[in-house]
């Protein structure tokens, strides 16, 4: 990754369930620090906290707990963090082993809303894990609603390994054919509710049609992983290249927002 130079530090939206300050401490600090150890500035975007952009913009999301699709203006890219389960009505479906207490109506409605304006826009986005299921809904998938077994806890974390596929852009950001990861999920995507025109970027070992990362052919920096990234401190060092290589999208982004808002 290029140093950032000085002055030009981008700015990564980070969407959550909540924007109160105590669940902010407590549900995104493993990601603010991953991003603030590579200079980048994160703002939480959350269904019931208005959001102040560096310039001074401020939006406030509307009843249904959605924020102005304009916010991605002041943004250089966007973090589609883990959670809950989506309702799957989103995506055309019946509740059929999806957690209704898992599920938060404002927060499908900021985050789809949100991550279908970032694909149009072409703003780099990152899903991970919840976030990677809102991605490929957003796109036009659907999804696995229960992978009973599948789960770990935080407090004793499992690792698995994936299977990176061979040419793919993941297998490019990494330089591995197989990887280690965290595992804190109980829906997924196949390849029956892989979004159209998306491509598989890792697989399971077990099951092996699970798919555990996908991305846009078209978009120029669109990927989601189903495992939890930013938990760098429990994963093989190959994760951080995966950082790295959003935030090259995410800068190259802030210097021609810079380069437009100059001339």
């Amino acid at each position: 990754m290029a140093p950032i130079s000085p002055g030009l530090r981008p700015v990564v939206g980070l969407t959550a369930k909540h924007g109160s300050l105590e669940w902010i401490q407590k549900h995104t600090a493993h990601y603010r620090n991953v991003l603030a150890a590579l200079e980048v500035t994160t703002l939480v975007l959350a269904p019931d906290t208005p959001v102040t952009l560096p310039d001074g913009r401020c939006f406030q999301p509307d009843g249904r707990g959605r924020l102005p699709s304009a916010v991605l203006d002041g943004l250089d890219g966007l973090v589609l963090s883990g959670g809950g389960d989506v309702h799957p009505r989103r995506f055309g479906a019946p509740l059929s082993g999806a957690d209704p207490e898992a599920i938060d109506e404002a927060r499908d409605e900021l985050e789809l809303h949100l991550a279908r304006a970032a694909l149009a826009q072409e703003v780099p986005v990152l899903g991970i894990c919840r976030g990677c299921q809102v991605l490929n809904v957003a796109a036009g998938g659907g999804m696995v609603q229960d992978l009973p077994g599948h789960r770990s806890s935080t407090l004793r974390p499992v690792l698995h390994p994936v299977r990176v596929e061979p040419g793919s852009r993941l297998a490019e950001i990494l330089g591995v054919e197989e990887l280690a990861v965290n595992t804190y999920h109980h829906q997924g995507v196949d390849e029956a509710t892989l979004a159209p025109g998306w491509v598989s970027q890792a697989r399971a070992t077990a099951p092996p049609w699970l798919l555990e990362a996908f991305a846009s052919p078209t978009h120029p920096w669109a990927l989601g992983v189903q495992w939890h990234p930013e938990r760098l401190f429990e994963l093989p060092p190959e994760h951080r290249r995966l950082w790295r290589s959003f935030v090259d999208a995410v800068l190259a982004r802030a210097r021609a927002r810079s380069a437009s808002q100059a001339s």
